[in-house]
């Protein structure tokens, strides 16, 4: 007799049977993980119980007033300085100032040797009273028909030329006396009697300081805030911490370096010019104010993964809470969701306890401050 072939099912059944027994064992794999993971929740369950209560210190959340703050450092530099320089070439024959000295404007510094420049005009003006003459007989002569246009009109030309050759005569001579063109300090005086100047040599540094300005570096993040403010504080370290105010002056429109930096320059009186240039300061700029925020000690956050907690107090129990932050006020941040007034944040000993452990609150506050009293 023939023999019957296997039907399909029969070769395949092999297989199936393989496939079950791989389902089986994923199964019961499953159900070990699950009952490890419970028997694991248990025992940590009974250990928070087991652990006895954590003393802490916990805040009693109320509204308070925040102000979102930049403190930048600037430098003090004088409301304008003028470098004062020869505008001629001469010997410097007086000098009418010291370094430190306060002039006005118009005021003189250096007078230079003239006698040379004097010369010069004198000269000049004679020739130019002659030219004068000799065209007022030329008029005459022309009159009479006696010359031609073109001769009148050289003489007058003449005349101009010699008249232009005076003026600039005179202005030179006004040059060596070298003045002041505004109101300040003579903070450096290069000139000395019996030195000779050429066109360009520093003479004098004049320096105003009945008011000073404040540079200050403003972050890209911040230009938007600052330009609609236009007072503010300063701390002068170099005058015992002495607080001033100033007014914005100037806010650059673009940086002045890689930095995305914007210059600052803050406008302050300085009646006494104690406030001298190159003095440090430290600008306070009030960008924002909060006047019913909540907050809470920097160091009462718990931060994991660029997630925030913090640990509240219900009913003698730790409870994990996640927060959001905003702003920080010196050393205390604004919760801006997670938190609501009347709630008992611990201050004082989180790091010590877990989600659902049992404390025991040694004091309440509600300002962080009261702690260290």
């Amino acid at each position: 007799m023939e023999q019957k072939k296997p039907g399909k099912l029969t070769r395949f059944l092999p297989l199936f049977v393989l496939l079950l027994l791989v389902l089986i064992v994923l199964g019961l794999g499953s159900r070990v993980r699950e009952e490890k993971n419970r028997i694991q929740e248990e025992k940590r369950s009974g250990m928070v119980r087991e652990r006895p209560p954590v003393n802490v210190v916990v805040q009693e959340l109320v509204p308070m007033h925040l102000q979102d703050r930049l403190n930048l450092p600037g430098i003090v530099e004088p409301w304008e300085r003028l470098d004062i320089v020869a505008e001629l070439r001469g010997t410097v024959a007086e000098l009418l100032v010291e370094k430190g000295d306060h002039v006005n404007r118009g005021d003189l510094i250096v007078r230079l040797d003239s006698r040379d420049y004097e010369n010069s005009r004198n000269s000049i003006r004679a020739s130019h009273n002659l030219a004068l003459t000799n065209l007022k007989r030329l008029q005459g002569l022309r009159e009479q028909e006696t010359i031609a246009q073109s001769e009148l009109d050289f003489a007058r030309a003449e005349v101009d030329r010699l008249a232009a050759d005076l003026a600039l005569a005179e202005v030179q001579l006004q040059r060596c006396s070298v003045r002041s063109a505004i109101a300040g300090t003579v903070n450096e005086l290069p000139a000395k009697k019996g030195l000779y100047l050429a066109v360009g040599d520093p003479v004098a540094t004049v320096l105003e300081l009945d008011r000073v300005k404040v540079s200050v570096g403003i972050p890209e993040t911040d230009v938007d805030a600052v330009r609609r403010i236009d007072r503010f504080t300063m701390v002068i370290e170099a005058l015992q911490n002495r607080k001033v105010a100033g007014i914005r002056n100037f806010l650059a429109v673009a940086p002045e370096s890689l930095a995305q930096v914007y210059r600052l320059e803050l406008a302050v009186a300085n009646g006494a010019q104690d406030i001298l240039p190159g003095m440090f300061a430290r600008v306070e700029i009030l960008k924002e104010e909060f006047p019913t925020a909540l907050a809470i000690p920097l160091y009462a956050v718990i931060s994991r993964d660029n997630r925030h907690f913090v640990f509240l107090e219900e009913e003698n129990t730790a409870k994990l809470q996640e927060v959001r932050l905003g702003i920080l006020d010196g050393w205390q941040i604004q919760v801006t969701d997670g938190l609501a007034p009347g709630e008992r944040v611990i201050v004082v000993g989180h790091r010590n306890v877990d989600d659902g452990q049992q404390v025991n609150v040694v004091q309440k506050i509600s300002n962080p401050a009261e702690i260290a009293r």
